[in-house]
């Protein structure tokens, strides 16, 4: 690992393991796509007008920033008139998309200047938008660097352990978080979707998958020639393809809940 890439890992390592409640910048939380993607409930926990603004997970756990790692598959220009980019970002269980314009100039000069594929390691705020009458979320970021594979992996590893501490403390925990999800997202709740997707990501490392979503002891990797049928090559089911031209055109136009 190079020595920028290492200092950025430890560093955000160190900041999400501070205390949550102290002063100042909010700690970045780790997750992957499966999960980012489906926390479309965005709130505040004060009346203050600067006060922060949280995403809610539905392991139970909210994020005011993201720290992600992934691969920048392609980058387009969605602007009517001024540059707008929308970078695809893809990790082990899903695709996200960070989006970048003129107030996130630094991030958009990188954008602007990257030769996908490439690893990247970024730290973004979410937003949510409406399109036909379905919630999208949408990473807005705050730092975005190029790192190598030995940094993607270890990111990998360490949200497979972050989010499986979650979905165990889930079902006896008596977190107003924990309480929130299971009110806010109902009967579409399901952790089996969020177990199935470190699933994805263990095999993505090679790890063994310990347990199915129904519990049960479960094969190891690589003992199934066929384990990655119905995959393309972004690493999405076939049947989960996104119409990135429409959701490019709507994300253009919306007023992001900030």
């Amino acid at each position: 690992m190079n020595e920028s890439s290492s200092e950025s890992t430890s560093s955000s390592t160190d900041t999400e393991n501070n205390d949550s409640g102290r002063q100042g910048r909010q700690v970045a939380k780790r997750a992957f796509a499966a999960e980012i993607n489906d926390a479309t409930h965005v709130f505040k926990q004060s009346d203050k007008e600067r006060a922060p603004n949280f995403a809610l997970l539905p392991s139970g756990e909210i994020a005011n920033r993201y720290f992600i790692v992934g691969t920048v598959t392609e980058v387009n220009d969605v602007g009517d008139e001024d540059e707008y980019l929308q970078a695809r970002v893809v990790d082990p269980t899903g695709t996200m998309f960070v989006y970048a314009g003129q107030y996130q100039p630094q991030a958009a000069a990188f954008l602007s200047s990257l030769e996908p594929p490439a690893y990247v390691a970024v730290t973004a705020k979410p937003s949510t938008f409406e399109s036909e009458g379905e919630t999208y979320v949408s990473l807005r970021p705050e730092t975005i660097t190029h790192v190598d594979d030995v940094t993607r992996d270890r990111w990998v590893a360490e949200t497979i352990e972050r989010t499986e501490a979650r979905l165990d403390a889930f079902p006896d925990s008596d977190s107003e978080f924990v309480a929130n999800s299971r009110e806010q997202y109902g009967e579409s709740l399901d952790l089996d979707t969020y177990r199935e997707a470190v699933n994805d990501a263990r095999k993505d490392l090679g790890m063994d998958v310990p347990y199915s979503s129904d519990g049960s002891e479960s094969e190891t990797e690589n003992q199934n020639e066929d384990d990655d049928a119905g995959i393309n090559g972004d690493g999405e089911s076939e049947g989960e393809a996104v119409d990135e031209a429409e959701l490019a055109a709507a994300v253009t136009n919306a007023e992001f809940e900030e």
